[in-house]
């Protein structure tokens, strides 16, 4: 399809897709919103359940919004809810996002680009088979290494999955109109496996909305944190964020009464890092539930110290 003016419509498939007013990144919200203030409209379908939490947060349906020039339509479609059970669930999960998109996508008239994300992968096969039977071009984007990543943490083990998950990730590359990465390290990796032409596109931030740092005071009254050096983690506990390694450097720090460590989020692996801290007896680490981006100014401005690992 060709488009005679400047403006497009672009339909992107990404279960995990957050607004402002969610938990999560919110790499695609503001992508989208920069899209739309040029005119363009985006149509995006997602899952109501949370990638980052496993909750339903919200309703199923269609929101419009007008910005700029442009709209952005978020459709929330039918997901398998047990989302951070286990290995076998979340796959559960991705594969009816897979099938639910992919209807709810067919409804979508005249596209002019169909933007699959990654990962999880099988959103991108979605999008692949909707840019075909459209007559569109497929954007694939890269956002982490998959399946290298499940194979090197040892989430994926089989052989035969193994193989196929590589088939899969070979074939979409190839079959991309245009493959976005996030990281000037993933270019080598795509173009090894087939991609043809790649864009790097790296994660930033929005200096607008890291105003209000003066609410920090007031959060560490509420949380008892008054005269003490606060090491704030905020994101995503999960098997690739190596948190463990945090538990054992605030297990060095315990006699240290002025410091504490605070984790901020949610993940599959919290669970376990709350039982290893009580374990462990750290009388020096908070866990703290997940917030929305419109909170994360506050939040950051609390502590003394941030961290990544």
């Amino acid at each position: 399809m060709t488009n005679t003016t400047n403006k497009m419509k672009i339909l992107l498939i990404h279960q995990a897709f957050a607004a402002l007013d969610e938990p999560g990144g919110t790499r695609h919200h503001e992508l989208s919103h920069y899209l739309a203030q040029n005119g363009n409209e985006v149509i995006i379908i997602t899952s109501p359940i949370s990638y980052l939490t496993g909750k339903d947060q919200s309703k199923l349906g269609k929101e419009t919004i007008h910005v700029g020039s442009g709209s952005i339509t978020i459709q929330r479609v039918r997901t398998y809810r047990a989302f951070h059970r286990s290995f076998v669930h979340r796959t559960i999960s991705f594969i009816t996002f897979m099938i639910t998109s992919f209807w709810a996508a067919l409804t979508v008239p005249n596209v002019d680009v169909v933007w699959g994300t990654s990962p999880p992968i099988f959103q991108t096969v979605t999008a692949w088979l909707i840019a075909r039977l459209k007559r569109a071009p497929l954007l694939f984007e890269v956002r982490d290494l998959w399946p290298a990543f499940a194979i090197q943490v040892g989430v994926l083990k089989n052989p035969i999955l193994i193989r196929l998950s590589e088939w899969l990730e070979r074939f979409l590359l190839k079959r991309a109109d245009c493959v976005v990465v996030n990281s000037p390290g993933f270019i080598a990796h795509v173009k090894e496996r087939g991609a043809k032409w790649v864009e790097c596109i790296p994660n930033g931030a929005d200096p607008a909305l890291f105003d209000g740092a003066h609410l920090g005071e007031n959060l560490r009254s509420r949380f008892g944190l008054e005269g003490k050096f606060v090491v704030l983690y905020a994101g995503a506990h999960g098997l690739s964020n190596d948190l463990g390694t945090v538990l054992l450097a605030a297990n060095q720090l315990k006699e240290f009464a002025d410091i504490r460590i605070v984790f901020l989020g949610d993940g599959k692996e919290k669970p376990a890092l709350i039982q290893q801290s009580v374990q462990m007896g750290l009388p020096n680490v908070i866990f703290l539930d997940a917030v929305t981006k419109r909170e994360i100014p506050a939040m950051l401005a609390m502590a003394d110290a941030c961290l990544a690992i």
